[in-house]
């Protein structure tokens, strides 16, 4: 039986780029749920592939993966079975989270529990690669001692301050790398694998000035900002780091700015904490707003309990390494029974097919089948 994985339209994740496990623009595939998901169909007879592979009206049931737009109005989407994966949050794909897009789809899969009515809405959690975790070791005083303050790996910032209602956290994100490169570049390091041009060129007013002046001011004005702020981000950026090398890097460091992309958004726990645990740093976490539901608060710091980053920075500062072992030692704890039921990959992939394979088999016998091995 053929069925489709709508992905969105990059040559990184057609030809079934997504199912190969194989690093792409420099980051690590975190699509590993999605190749268990399509394991364990494949064991029931069911052939996912990409759609440029099998086309939808080849199929006999799509799966989109943050793609809700292609299915308002295509022919093929009302003779056959359709699935929504919401993944990314909000902030990069705010269409898909439209619960009008959502009409179209007989089912949709999120980590947002407070959707979840086992009807239309089914929960899965945000899957995360706990591999990492066994290359966790405790903090000597001596290495205590020899890390650096503080470090963010991230590539995504928001230079300009979003709209009233926004939950997007990439300001808040580009708020503490300004902060700690006007006050203290020595306690503080970036990597980022690339940072868009637009990000030094954007800035309050550009809309404006782009609909009044003449091409020369606009382009004289955007340069002159980009490099001011390009200035600003050379001061702690120290470049890429390879995937492989992530948590080798964090770990050269006290503590890791852990700010998720988005805001109050619950369920939305993804592996900047988790990678911060696998180095033994310590994650200054901002993000899900219940992340003490799935992990000991004694585990990370709650950047929502600072009013500033100078108040954050005085915070960690002046940390000595008797108070950091406690966060270690949870951290050791979390990290040792690390719920793999909640937030592997084999268990959520399962919490899909299982859905799907039920939906599949009561369209052609009426029954129900039994539950994945």
């Amino acid at each position: 039986m053929k069925a489709t994985f709508y992905v969105l339209e990059d040559p990184a994740l057609l030809q079934n780029g997504i199912f190969l496990n194989e690093a792409f623009y420099g980051m690590k595939n975190c699509a590993f749920m999605f190749i268990a998901l399509r394991n364990q169909l494949a064991r029931y007879g069911i052939d996912l592939a990409t759609q440029d592979i099998h086309p939808p009206e080849e199929s006999e049931f799509v799966i989109s993966l943050d793609n809700s737009l292609p299915f308002q109005d295509a022919p093929w989407q009302k003779s056959r079975k359709s699935y929504l994966i919401l993944y990314e949050p909000a902030t990069y794909y705010p269409h898909n989270w439209y619960r009008k897009n959502h009409k179209v789809f007989d089912k949709v899969f999120t980590y947002d529990y407070s959707l979840v009515d086992n009807k239309r809405y089914f929960h899965y959690y945000f899957a995360i690669d706990l591999e990492e975790n066994t290359k966790y070791r405790p903090v000597t005083e001596e290495e205590f001692n020899q890390r650096k303050l503080c470090v963010l790996m991230a590539a995504s910032f928001g230079v300009v301050r979003p709209p009233k209602n926004s939950d997007s956290l990439l300001h808040e994100r580009y708020l503490t790398l300004k902060w700690f490169a006007e006050n203290h570049p020595e306690k503080f390091s970036l990597y980022s694998r690339l940072i868009h041009p637009k990000t030094y060129e954007s800035f309050r007013g550009l809309g404006l000035l782009r609909k009044v002046a003449p091409s020369t001011v606009l382009k004289y004005v955007t340069q002159k900002v980009a490099a001011k702020r390009k200035a600003l981000f050379d001061i702690v950026n120290k470049g890429p780091v390879p995937h492989d090398q992530k948590i080798d890097v964090l770990r050269q460091y006290r503590f890791n700015i852990a700010y998720e992309n988005t805001n109050g958004l619950p369920g939305y726990l993804t592996e900047k904490i988790f990678d911060s645990f696998a180095a033994c740093t310590v994650p200054i976490y901002w993000g899900d707003p219940d992340v003490a539901k799935s992990i000991p608060k004694d585990c990370f710091i709650d950047r929502r309990d600072f009013k500033s980053n100078e108040e954050l920075y005085q915070f960690i500062a002046d940390m000595n390494y008797s108070e950091y072992r406690k966060y270690t030692e949870a951290i050791g704890r979390f990290v040792e029974g690390v719920e793999q039921e909640k937030f592997g990959s084999e268990p959520n992939a399962t919490r899909i097919a299982e859905v799907i394979l039920a939906d599949m088999l009561q369209q052609e016998v009426g029954e129900t089948p039994k539950k994945i091995a």
